[in-house]
């Protein structure tokens, strides 16, 4: 059975500006990408302090968010999820909202 959720994801840069750490908050699946939106609008500015707590506790302080948005899952039979770059659509970018 193959089940599609739309999530909020992030993509976080390291403090040496060489590598990214991409988050997806498996937490809030929203049906469609209207409802992630709506929910990203409203919530805009504790989500990206949110992930920017989250990034530097869990993998090195000084991250920097660069992009948010919400992007479309697909969990297949195995239970892997997969996440295409295709689906996603950016409501933030580093220094500008989309």
């Amino acid at each position: 059975m193959i089940k599609v959720a739309v999530l909020l994801y992030a993509i976080l840069l390291y403090p040496d500006g060489l590598r990214e750490q991409q988050v997806i908050s498996w937490n809030l699946p929203f049906q469609t990408y209207q409802q992630c939106q709506m929910f990203y609008n409203q919530n805009a500015t504790n989500l990206k302090d949110g992930v920017v707590v989250h990034g530097n506790s869990q993998y090195e302080k000084g991250m920097t968010l660069t992009e948010m948005g919400c992007t479309k899952v697909i969990i297949s039979g195995n239970g892997e999820p997969k996440d295409d770059p295709k689906n996603r659509v950016a409501h933030y970018k580093l220094g500008k909202q989309t």
